[in-house]
């Protein structure tokens, strides 16, 4: 999966090293890192604005159809054929398609991804514990010694939220994680 996504990894590391660097005025490499990951963030949710109000048009679509989709369940409810006939024939009538609200979650999926795999890159550790940042694309070497020390409010950056389950700062990653909708 690593080969496929690189270069998602690299575009990720490079906005937010390019976010870093345009912060150089500042001499404060926790305030660097800081912006830099929340600008990243910023800039890819504002990247994905469009895919996201497909989706949402999507979802209304559907749902405006939902009225008349039940119609044709409840009237060709034994001829299962028939059924699927009528309701392809109500999607292309009303230029909708069931799965148009899915695609923007599946292509939202692997931006998400590198972000995240870019970032936890920065706490990874050993078995052991001991911190063993993981570079990708283009933060590595210099960028990600200085990544994993930076700290955010007295909180180290590298810091994993995922912690064992034996740790009483234990977050669980469903309350942490985006919402993406339904596809439904």
């Amino acid at each position: 999966m690593g080969g496929i996504l690189n270069p998602l990894y690299t575009a990720v590391s490079w906005v937010m090293i390019t976010f870093h660097d345009l912060l150089a005025f500042t001499n404060n490499e926790d305030l660097q890192w800081s912006v830099g990951i929340i600008a990243l963030v910023i800039v890819i949710r504002i990247i994905l604005i469009p895919l996201f109000v497909k989706q949402i048009k999507s979802q209304r679509a559907l749902t405006a159809l939902a009225p008349h989709m039940k119609e044709i369940q409840k009237k060709y409810k034994d001829d299962r054929q028939k059924q699927s006939e009528e309701m392809m024939k109500l999607y292309k009538e009303h230029k909708t398609n069931p799965l148009a609200s899915c695609f923007p979650i599946i292509a939202q999926a692997p931006i998400f991804f590198a972000l995240f795999t870019v970032l936890n890159g920065i706490a990874a550790k050993t078995d052991e514990g001991v911190a063993a940042p993981i570079g990708r694309g283009f933060l590595k070497g210099e960028f990600l010694d200085s990544a994993a020390q930076a700290t955010f409010f007295g909180a180290k950056i590298s810091e994993t939220l995922l912690v064992d389950s034996t740790s009483p700062q234990t977050l669980s990653a469903t309350t942490l994680s985006p919402t993406f909708g339904s596809c439904t």
